[in-house]
């Protein structure tokens, strides 16, 4: 088990593929209108609207 602050091992294999895979998702950005690359995909669940997708550097929380 997964001590406080630390990842699961599947949450930890999970990252690990995703580092190693980068390709175009089926995603567009919300604010540029551009198809987003995995490692760039930042996804938003919206309250009322469902979810949304950015490229991680045109979200930024204020």
């Amino acid at each position: 088990m997964a001590k406080k602050g630390e990842l699961s091992k599947t949450a930890r294999a999970s990252l690990a593929q995703r580092d190693d895979t980068n390709f175009m998702t089926s995603r567009v950005c919300e604010k540029c209108g551009e198809p987003i690359m995995l490692k760039e995909l930042q996804p938003v669940k919206v309250f009322g609207q469902g979810m949304q997708y950015f490229h991680k550097d045109h979200f930024k929380v204020s």
